[in-house]
């Protein structure tokens, strides 16, 4: 089954929603004449097409619709008529591109289909991830800090890599908003750095809070030294407390 809630908070996805950029993703695909994958889904107790996928291309980008056409294997056509909806997945530009769909019509020639389906509301690109993201140890904290609308602000690091981090607020920042002088604080005798970063991924939880990814911005070598080494001293104290267990 396609977790989108899951998806979206995954602070390397993002979520294109303005019909300039979905136009332009879906349109740019088209042009490379590339499969993507259809997955119908019921919501119903006949699941029995459920986690199937078939492929596709897309044929035509409308205003209101995108064409697609017919399905392979051929079953995959009943299928998709029968769906409540359906998940379309592609890679493009070196990321892989999701959306929801449902089917908006069809013509049949034969056993020639295509298929009509309304052009989604947002579309999900998951970025591949450059560099491996650890956890700070919850007794050993990783502090974040910086000023917002001349506010200050500071937070414990949820997760960290070589050019990101995600962090929890109790606010959500707008997405592609710039923070400049953030305080990162290691724990030890680790060197603090201050950095630049942009807001990528905002997600509300179900505690209420907001976890908020962001890219590090035109890092330099000496600062991106200091977080790999926060980085592997953590991977070793993970692998040291398995290895106790």
């Amino acid at each position: 089954m396609f977790d989108i809630k899951k998806l979206k908070e995954d602070p390397n996805v993002n979520i294109y929603s303005r019909r300039s950029e979905i136009d332009s993703i879906l349109k740019g695909f088209l042009g490379l004449k590339k499969s993507l994958i259809v997955s119908p889904v019921q919501f119903n107790n006949e699941t029995k097409f459920e986690g199937s996928t078939y492929s596709s291309s897309i044929i035509k980008v409308a205003q209101d619709y995108i064409t697609i056409d017919s399905l392979v294997p051929q079953n995959g056509n009943q299928n998709l008529l029968e769906s409540s909806y359906l998940k379309l997945s592609f890679k493009f530009k070196n990321s892989e591109h999701f959306f929801l769909s449902k089917l908006y019509g069809f013509s049949r020639n034969n056993d020639y289909f295509t298929f009509n389906i309304y052009k989604p509301i947002e579309i999900l690109s998951l970025e591949k991830r450059k560099y491996f993201r650890i956890e700070p140890s919850l007794k050993e904290p990783v502090r974040l800090s910086f000023f917002l609308n001349n506010k200050y602000f500071n937070a414990n690091i949820y997760d960290i890599a070589g050019e990101g981090i995600s962090f929890l607020l109790d606010f959500p920042i707008e997405k592609h908003t710039v923070l400049e002088g953030v305080k990162i604080e290691f724990p030890g005798n680790i060197q603090a750095i201050t950095v630049r970063m942009e807001i990528r991924a905002v997600t509300r939880l179900d505690n209420l809070k907001y976890k908020t990814g962001a890219q590090l911005i035109n890092l330099k070598p000496k600062e991106q030294d200091i977080i790999f080494k926060y980085i592997f001293k953590r991977q070793r104290e993970i692998v040291g407390a398995m290895r106790d267990v």
